[in-house]
Parts: C-alpha cells; structure tokens; sequence
C-alpha cells in the first residue's frame, strides 16, 4: 500500500498546480480516441518521458482505481498538514511527487475502462457465431462496429445526453448482458420527453422527468 510522505509544508492556493500531471509526463489516453483505437492500446508500457521520473516507475503496476482514487483524496487534505510526497511499496527510498497519484487515478481509469470496452466489443463480435446469415442483426452488428471505429471512449454526449450527464463509457452496457445505468435509461426517456414536449397536443406537452437518482436514494439502507 503506498503512503503519503512528510516533506515541506504547501500552500493551499498550490493543492491543484502540485496534484497536476505535467504535460510532458502525461501517458494517459486521450478522451477523445476511438474505442477501436483504444482496444489495440498497450497502456501499461506506453513508453514516454515518464520513464525520466524514476528507473522502473512505469513497469509497476498501477494501483486499482478505488485505492488510487482513495489516495488522491487523502492527498487534497493532507497537503495542508505538509504532506507533499507519496511512498511506492517498491521504492521505499525514493519519494514521488504527489502528482503521481493524479497519473495513478488517470491510469487506472483508463485500464479498468479498456477492460470493460474489450468485453463489450468481444460480445458484440461473438454475435456473429450465434446469428443466422439471414437475421437483420447482422446489419445492426456491423453498424455497432462500424461506430466502435469513431466513437470515443470516455467522452460527454452532446445534445439530450448533457440533461443527464451522460458519458460514453456508459454505452458499452448496452452491448453486454448487464444491468443499464440510470443515466443511460434517464437519456433514452429524456429523449422521448423532449418530442412529446415538442407535440402540439398539451397533454404530451406537460410530461415531465424525474432523474433516477431520486429513485437510487430511495434504495439506500437506513444507515444512509
């Protein structure tokens, strides 16, 4: 487990300039690549001027995106106890900049999110060995995969999708056998909402939507 490390107190005015990437350190994915692009993405040894950091850094695994992202909260708060290092378990003698956890969270969200956008394009393709060649599916197969070549992966969605935060990692859950987020269900009402809106009957006009957060507070224990 890594730890943050003592070192000279930091300005509060400084937390976010000290927990930033410096662009020239920056191997992250861009938002913007295309799934398809994204796939073939060998993340783990992206070689770059990351690797000027610290011999070996960037052939260590990344830390999961829970306990990087657990770290980096810690990291805010104890900047302003004069933290401003953190401790790798396989470099107990070398402090790293803090902003090593910002490239720990970045990482690791792009990794778990590969993962899931494989299992969802190798679903899409195993299709293919299931459907009959007469089946319409094959077309909507086809379709899907041609959009994998330009969607991006880890972007918001313009239009409807802005009415209820709706990224593009959302989508894959409408390629695998597994319950649809909320947002996703709330964009595809929000939708059919605005058309009825759009109607000239009144009745359809005064539709309203409700996001389902609402109904996930509902569904909280008692602790919460």
């Amino acid at each position: 487990m890594s730890n943050l490390h003592d070192l000279d107190v930091a300005p509060a005015a400084k937390i976010q300039d000290i927990l930033s990437i410096p662009t020239q350190f920056s191997i992250t994915p861009s938002s913007n690549l295309s799934v398809a692009a994204f796939l073939h993405l060998d993340l783990p040894t992206v070689k770059s001027p990351m690797l000027q950091l610290l011999m070996g850094f960037i052939s260590r695994s990344v830390l999961p995106l829970q306990t990087a992202s657990c770290l980096h909260d810690r990291a805010s708060g104890a900047l302003q106890n004069g933290l401003k290092s953190v401790i790798h378990p396989s470099f107990p003698n070398d402090p790293l900049p803090l902003w090593v956890l910002s490239y720990w969270v970045s990482m690791s969200y792009a990794l778990e999110n590969q993962y899931n956008w494989c299992t969802s394009y190798d679903w899409v393709l195993a299709r293919f060995n299931v459907v009959p060649a007469d089946r319409p599916e094959l077309e909507i197969i086809n379709e899907v995969l041609d959009i994998l070549e330009s969607l991006p992966w880890d972007t918001p969605l313009k239009g409807f999708g802005g009415l209820t935060d709706l990224r593009t990692t959302k989508l894959r859950l409408l390629l695998v056998s597994s319950s649809i987020h909320g947002c996703v269900l709330d964009s595809m009402i929000a939708i059919v909402v605005q058309y009825m809106q759009a109607s000239d009957d009144k009745d359809l006009q005064s539709v309203f939507i409700e996001p389902l957060d609402f109904a996930n507070i509902l569904r909280l224990s008692d602790k919460w």
